[in-house]
């Protein structure tokens, strides 16, 4: 029988700082390594560390999960690495939905719903993973879109260098493996060998910027409102395309 490790070791792996009193016991506290919103307030420990449940969560932040994301966060390694640390290689080929790991599987609203069934998670498998690649497809569209803003500023090395830093950690943080190579490699490649979502994000970051410039607001905040929101209405201009008999239900009902 393979055992998990223990919450608390991994936090002393990692060197996590704990709270004296609490340590050892169920509720283990110690500054968050993620938001590090504690780091300077020396009597706030905003990490709880489940020893019996093996499970943590952030009281600030609300970043959460059992001991393989932890250790998966805390490393930098990919979740289904720090599995096959382990439990090995599966023997056999895995469908692609099980190979999302507890954070994947949260932003796409299938999280709670694996561990209330995971029967009917299996039999749902094909859609999970339909989710997943939607999911990964809109993302690379916004981010490439935001990240072609940033890269043509002009006249403002210091503030492109500053936003393009926030940008890379922004890409970190997301669960889809490599994004910022992912992104920047697109941006490297000739207009004609684009992938469709690097298609959309460059149509996508043209609009935004227009708008901006039509405004004359170029802050970084109004610029990223401006993509998700054009981006929302080429989402609803794809549904009504793709289900016509429902635009004219629309439409009779106006």
């Amino acid at each position: 029988m393979i055992l998990l490790p223990g919450i608390l070791d991994v936090a002393q792996q990692y060197d996590l700082t704990f709270h004296a009193k609490s340590y050892g016991k169920k509720e283990t506290l110690c500054k968050c390594p993620f938001c590090h919103e504690d780091t300077k307030k020396p009597k706030k420990h905003y990490l709880s560390l489940n020893t019996d449940d093996n499970v943590y969560k952030c009281w600030y932040c609300k970043e959460s999960g059992g001991v393989l994301d932890f250790e998966a966060k805390l490393s930098g390694k990919p979740y289904n690495a720090v599995k096959e640390q382990y439990f090995g290689q599966a023997k056999t080929t895995l469908h692609p939905a099980y190979k999302l790991n507890p954070y994947q599987l949260k932003r796409i609203g299938w999280q709670d719903y694996k561990r209330k069934s995971f029967n009917g998670f299996l039999q749902k498998r094909e859609e999970v993973i339909k989710d997943w690649k939607q999911y990964v497809h809109d993302e690379l569209v916004t981010h490439y879109a935001l990240f072609l803003c940033i890269a043509h500023l002009e006249n403002q090395d210091e503030r492109r260098q500053e936003l393009m830093t926030w940008f890379i950690r922004k890409c970190w943080d997301s669960p889809i493996p490599a994004m910022y190579d992912q992104i920047q490699d697109e941006f490297l490649k000739r207009s004609e060998a684009l992938k469709s979502w690097a298609l959309e994000g460059t149509e996508l970051g043209r609009s935004a910027w227009r708008v901006c410039l039509k405004t004359m607001d170029l802050d970084l905040d109004a610029l990223f409102l401006n993509i998700l929101f054009l981006k929302f209405l080429a989402q609803i201009d794809d549904k009504k395309r793709h289900n016509p008999k429902q635009e004219s239900v629309t439409e009779k009902v106006i």
